[in-house]
């Protein structure tokens, strides 16, 4: 009698005690943003738990370190990643697979000046030098937009992060630096240094999906499942951050700022459309863009790369 209550009882322990999460390991660009944030963001909230998912971020500077992460299998997935590089990568035969869009538009993006620079309107940068993240990356693409909107030749040089960046602004290195918040907002506030120029300027760019999430091939073969889970608690998770203040306060303590200013981040560089994750818009000026900036060697339709996408968010 005893010997059978202990087998139903460990048969009843069994049933209720959940799987054990599996772990998703995901290259995020440049910690502290809010739109890579997200997954942080969902973590704390337990909703990637809730899918069964472990996530063990790898923080990466952007553009091409974000690719070869994905590319060697150190990673499952990478978010944010610049579409224009990801196609460039593609075309020379990468096995990568774009899974969803990341940002539409460029509203967060800015490029500054020191105050004491005399660099005060976007006029006043023609010769001067302008960072830019990495090569095929969404600020590479900006930069290099703005300058063709405003008719303008200046010399545009790789500056890595935001912080990397800001250190070659204040040292002289370059005449102006990126940033997209919440970075530089407290320099701006104290001014020591002031926003010249913003991604939002190029009319052009505003209905262009300029950031996806990417993964390879043989990854979403054999991770199929992990992945569309991994999309539902993404997608649940962009919706919980606009629409729950815990959000902010979890991102807040991240990128240690106030709630206030979180809540700035959130709503004035980063509205909630912009942020939407099922569709790659404007696709065809993407493809122009590569080439002009020699992302690819030849003219492309969206039918030459139709193989790179295969969207997951539900």
């Amino acid at each position: 009698m005893r010997k059978s209550w202990v087998l139903a009882a460990s048969a009843a322990l069994t049933f209720v005690t959940p799987a054990l999460a599996e772990t998703f390991k995901l290259a995020v660009p440049q910690r502290g943003l809010w739109e890579t944030a997200f997954v942080e963001i969902g973590a704390a909230a337990g909703i990637f738990k809730k899918e069964g998912i472990d996530i063990e971020p790898l923080y990466t500077r952007g553009g091409s370190e974000t690719v070869q992460a994905v590319l060697s299998g150190s990673v499952d997935l990478a978010v944010s990643n610049g579409l224009l590089g990801t196609i460039g990568a593609y075309s020379k035969g990468a096995p990568l697979r774009v899974t969803g869009a990341s940002m539409t538009g460029t509203p967060d993006a800015f490029w500054y000046a020191r105050t004491d620079s005399g660099i005060k309107r976007v006029k006043d940068i023609a010769g001067k030098k302008i960072g830019f993240s990495q090569p095929g990356s969404s600020t590479h693409l900006i930069v290099q937009a703005l300058l063709d909107h405003y008719k303008i030749k200046a010399e545009i040089v790789p500056s890595g992060s935001p912080s990397g960046s800001f250190t070659m602004t204040m040292s002289k290195q370059i005449d102006l630096g990126w940033s997209v918040p919440p970075f530089r907002l407290q320099e701006i506030a104290e001014g020591k240094v002031q926003i010249v120029m913003r991604g939002s300027e190029v009319p052009s760019l505003q209905d262009q999906t300029v950031r996806v999430h990417i993964t390879t091939a043989q990854t979403l073969a054999r991770k199929r499942d992990l992945m569309v889970r991994f999309h539902r608690a993404l997608a649940a998770t962009l919706d919980y951050a606009y629409s729950n203040d815990a959000a902010l306060v979890e991102y807040a303590k991240m990128a240690k700022i106030t709630p206030e200013l979180a809540r700035r981040v959130r709503d004035e560089f980063h509205p909630k459309a912009n942020m939407q994750l099922k569709e790659i818009k404007g696709l065809q000026q993407s493809l122009d863009q590569a080439l002009q900036f020699k992302n690819i060697a030849k003219a492309m339709k969206p039918e030459d790369v139709k193989g790179l996408f295969e969207i997951l968010i539900p």
